[in-house]
């Protein structure tokens, strides 16, 4: 059994991304921004995460040094799974038809399985902390057991803070398409998320427009017109 470090693990306040909690590791991916992690139990961490730690909405990172860079891939976690081989399933589907697919492979043991979708990324300072986040496609391929750690608020807050000190959030578009039904569910999360991050005027009126733009726009895809 490994071991986890749990002193300051998950710190909400925390601006650093050492000691963070692992909370699972790459199965496979379902495309270049979708990916699926299997949420580790007792077996693989003395230190497991708890079900809130992992839920619906939660923003993550993995870390991976290219190129000589230390980087911070973040992403969120925007559906769980529970599998039980011995029901004779290889792994959950989602979605069906044209829509995105959540289609790990196969696993040996009773397990829960999240589906990460990727926001984009920041390298990673000497004294550990984050600066220069892009929302743009990262460039790199995931690994299978990378693993993927709980992100802090405070990385959080700084990941959606563009260079003039305004908010920035651009990977809203991608989110959407990756996380298909539940694509404006976990924006919206986020949304609420930076709330409580973000106390200036200013933002909070930027993401009354997200949420606004994206409240109408899953209300036009499912045919609600409010």
């Amino acid at each position: 059994m490994s071991s986890q470090s749990t002193e300051d693990t998950g710190s909400e306040e925390s601006s650093h991304i050492d000691d963070c909690l692992a909370i699972g590791s790459i199965v496979n991916s379902n495309s270049h921004m979708d990916y699926t992690v299997e949420i580790f139990n007792e077996t693989d961490r003395d230190r497991p995460p708890e079900p809130h730690e992992c839920g619906f909405g939660q923003p993550v990172f993995i870390h991976k040094t290219i190129d000589g860079t230390e980087y911070i891939i973040m992403g969120v976690i925007y559906d769980t799974q529970l599998v039980d081989p011995d029901q004779g399933r290889s792994g959950p589907r989602l979605a069906q038809g044209d829509q995105p697919q959540f289609t790990p492979g196969y696993v040996e043991e009773r397990t829960t399985l999240a589906g990460v979708a990727l926001l984009g990324t920041a390298e990673v300072t000497e004294s550990g902390t984050v600066e220069s986040p892009s929302h743009e496609m990262p460039r790199w391929t995931l690994a299978v057991d990378d693993v993927v750690e709980q992100c802090p608020d405070e990385v959080t807050r700084i990941f959606h803070t563009g260079t003039d000190g305004g908010l920035q959030i651009a990977y809203i578009e991608r989110l959407l398409d990756v996380a298909g039904p539940l694509g404006a569910e976990v924006t919206l999360a986020i949304v609420e998320r930076l709330r409580d991050l973000f106390s200036e005027d200013a933002h909070q009126r930027v993401l009354d427009v997200v949420e606004k733009d994206v409240r109408w726009q899953s209300s036009v895809d499912r045919g609600v017109m409010q």
